[in-house]
């Protein structure tokens, strides 16, 4: 009887063990790059800004930053804020903006500290390697019986 109850025994902790391992994946399955890759000067490729109304698109624009007549940049930095610099090129300004910024898995958190509001906004990252950087936003809401969904994507290099 206790080789029958050994033998019981040991299956359960082996069917348990199983369930351990197998739950115990990888927990940043998501993850993109990393904090230390995202860190630099990122040189904007293009904007894409698009928008829906009930289904139906409203608003589909690309803004070029290599052919076009505006340059776009960001850089992140170690101590954890960021400076993005829109060029004008047709009126000869430049507009900076500062804020901070965190990363963890695939999510880009950006906290703009020009604006008295602190306004978030908080991105994922497609793709992130030495030398491309690609990262998107997606929201969705209803507003005065509408649905509205916003899709916004930029491209870098370096």
């Amino acid at each position: 009887m206790r080789k029958v109850l050994w033998k019981v025994a040991t299956c359960m902790a082996v069917v348990l063990l199983s369930f351990g391992v197998c739950s115990c994946g990888d927990d940043d399955e998501d993850s993109v790059g990393s904090r230390d890759l995202l860190i630099g000067t990122w040189n904007g490729v293009y904007y894409l800004d698009q928008e829906w109304e009930d289904g139906e698109m409203v608003n589909d624009s690309k803004m070029d930053f290599v052919d076009g007549a505006n340059r776009y940049s960001i850089e992140f930095k170690e101590d954890g804020t960021y400076v993005e610099k829109d060029v004008y090129n047709h009126s000869s300004s430049t507009n900076y903006y500062h804020g901070t910024w965190t990363y963890s898995g695939n999510k880009l958190t950006m906290i703009d500290t020009d604006d008295d509001d602190g306004y978030t906004e908080v991105w994922t990252v497609t793709k992130m390697t030495e030398t491309e950087l690609v990262y998107e936003l997606r929201e969705k809401e209803k507003e005065d019986g509408s649905v509205h969904e916003y899709y916004e994507q930029h491209a870098f290099v370096r």
